[in-house]
């Protein structure tokens, strides 16, 4: 059933700002793997297509190679699902598709779309390989035939949704991913594992003298080739991406991407992928992008002293999170000179450079700024690029011409939502 899903981006990519401006929300993380992969729990068989913004479907596609996007290839007589990418919990979801044999869309309590089921005879005159465009049109010239079925699946309306998801992601990823344990792994004597049944290792991974592994109070997933060295704590539920480094630190409840390195206290974070963060400091109840850098000692604040909820600037709006833990929300290849603070609920665009060792008041640092609080100035594209380039080739990577030509549109303050799917 169901033999294609498309995980489509609808316009409220530009509530996930920063992280949204290079990558779709579905490329978002909350446990192990991407919230677009999170419909092989369900249709484990499913053949999986992105539908991206125009402007990113090409770094989309370099990214994830193996993954159609932007083009929808049907067999006759096979159902196609449109889900949104934003997607939450499923709730009941998954029962009203198998129960129903009409076409449907599937609209939440807040009236969004969260899917819309394309029933075989209403497309089987479509083309074989087209775009989500033409299928739009099929639902706009079909509407009478599409249903509306409220279900209790949700959607993620900002990143501190998300951010807040990582325990139940993790725990749900550790469950329904085949797992195998690999002999490849090596815990060395005087390693602490607790609960072992409930740890991960992938091949190569080794877990150094005097490292805690604790999954105790929920599973522990930890990548191929990490290593985990002495003197750090890992608890669970928590996951780290393969090609790792865990320094001396504690690390709790934190989702942490590939070719990473992680020291000093980091609680309930989420980083995407090549992040460096292995000094002294705390990082807290945060979404981080690619390649950024922590200078020794830069913390954040998720806690106001006198406890009250927690407003972040999003597209130039204040919103209340409602929340009275919220962290950092950091975009790809920023980095942060030594001692920097960084307030409570802050957003810090793609490409910035910030440096002085002092607290960062500012609410929104847009993206391409140089400096501090004190005093901003426009960080140059030749030279930001120049940044981004020396830091993914030590890393024996190389920046894309598709990421260069993404992170430019970034500079000119660019986001389109042409390629956007608009099923409302």
């Amino acid at each position: 059933m169901f033999v294609t899903i498309c995980v489509y981006e609808d316009d409220a990519f530009r509530q996930f700002f920063p992280l949204t401006w290079s990558r779709p929300v579905a490329a978002l993380r909350a446990g192990i793997v991407p919230l677009f992969k999170r419909a092989h729990r369900y249709f484990p068989d499913a053949r999986l297509v992105l539908l991206t913004r125009d402007d990113i479907s090409e770094l989309t596609g370099h990214t994830y190679p193996d993954v159609p996007v932007n083009i929808i290839k049907r067999d006759d007589g096979e159902d196609v699902l449109f889900v949104n990418g934003r997607i939450r919990s499923w709730g009941n979801l998954v029962q009203q598709m198998r129960g129903g044999r009409l076409s449907t869309r599937f609209i939440n309590d807040k009236l969004e779309t969260v899917a819309v089921l394309f029933r075989a005879p209403l497309v089987n005159h479509t083309s074989k390989v087209t775009t989500g465009a033409e299928y739009v049109k099929v639902y706009q010239g079909e509407t009478a035939n599409f249903p509306d079925l409220q279900t209790t699946a949700s959607l993620f309306q900002y990143l501190w949704d998300i951010v807040s998801d990582i325990d139940e992601e993790i725990a749900e990823d550790f469950q329904r991913l085949d797992l195998r344990h690999s002999d490849m792994a090596q815990v060395h004597a005087g390693a602490f594992v607790v609960n072992e049944e409930r740890v991960f290792l992938g091949k190569g991974a080794t877990i150094m003298p005097g490292a805690v592994i604790d999954a105790s109070r929920g599973p522990v997933y930890i990548g191929a080739n990490t290593r985990v060295e002495s003197h750090a704590a890992v608890y669970g539920p928590s996951a780290i991406g393969p090609n790792s480094i865990v320094g001396a630190g504690k690390f709790a409840e934190v989702s942490i991407g590939e070719t990473s390195r992680i020291g000093g206290e980091i609680e309930a974070s989420i980083f995407q992928s090549y992040v460096n963060k292995y000094h002294a400091g705390f990082i807290g109840h945060s979404y981080v992008g690619s390649w950024v850098n922590f200078g020794a000692m830069t913390t954040n604040s998720d806690l106001k002293n006198n406890y009250a909820t927690i407003r972040v600037q999003v597209d130039g709006k204040a919103i209340d999170t409602g929340s009275i833990k919220v962290g950092s929300f950091i975009g790809d290849h920023t980095k942060f000179g030594i001692g920097t603070l960084l307030n409570t609920g802050i957003a810090v665009g793609p490409c910035c450079n910030i440096f002085g060792g002092s607290l960062i008041t500012d609410k929104d640092v847009p993206p391409f700024r140089w400096g501090n609080s004190a005093h901003w100035d426009n960080y140059q594209f030749d030279k930001a690029l120049e940044t981004a380039a020396r830091t993914t080739e030590r890393r024996k990577q190389m920046l894309s011409g598709y990421e260069r030509a993404i992170l430019q549109k970034v500079c000119q303050g660019v986001a389109n939502s042409d390629g956007c799917v608009r099923f409302d």
